[in-house]
């Protein structure tokens, strides 16, 4: 495999396998251009089996791709421009479940837990909230488009 900084890309997009936070890094750094999978493949030194298989299972996973067929009928990726956004918008709807999973808790005999458990409840309805904040202003200035926030709760 090609010499990459693969812990900050890692980093990056978290609940990836490097194997697909470094074909994500690929496609976005190429856009807005596309790219076979042979190509793909050849670029990063991996198998076509497994660069089609991993982005298979980012697509299960609901990570923006755009696949097209090109002149010669071959398969070919491209970058959704809305790729990173779509992590801050799952880390949200991730934040609001826990939240509501906190809250079904019932208090129970153990002060300590009881106060862990609203530490946690506060931490998380703040982050939600600062979430929505930041989401609102980003839609009010027009960097992220109402149709995106729609698309990652559907």
């Amino acid at each position: 495999m090609k010499n990459i900084k693969s812990d900050t890309k890692k980093v990056a997009r978290r609940h990836m396998s490097s194997v697909s936070s470094i074909i994500f890094q690929e496609l976005y750094e190429i856009y807005p251009k596309s790219i076979t999978l042979k190509s793909l493949a050849k670029n990063l030194d991996l198998r076509e089996k497994t660069v089609k298989s991993t982005i298979n299972k980012a697509i299960t996973e609901e990570v923006p791709i755009e696949i097209s067929l090109s002149t010669n009928n071959e398969i070919t990726y491209r970058a959704d421009p809305s790729e990173p956004i779509s992590y801050i918008l799952k880390e949200k709807q991730s934040a609001e479940e826990m939240l509501k999973l906190i809250q079904c808790i019932p208090a129970n005999g153990s002060e300590e837990a009881n106060r862990k458990r609203n530490n946690n409840n506060r931490i998380y309805e703040e982050y939600v909230s600062t979430l929505n904040d930041l989401l609102d202003k980003w839609t009010s200035l027009r960097l992220v488009d109402n149709e995106e926030r729609r698309k990652s709760f559907d």
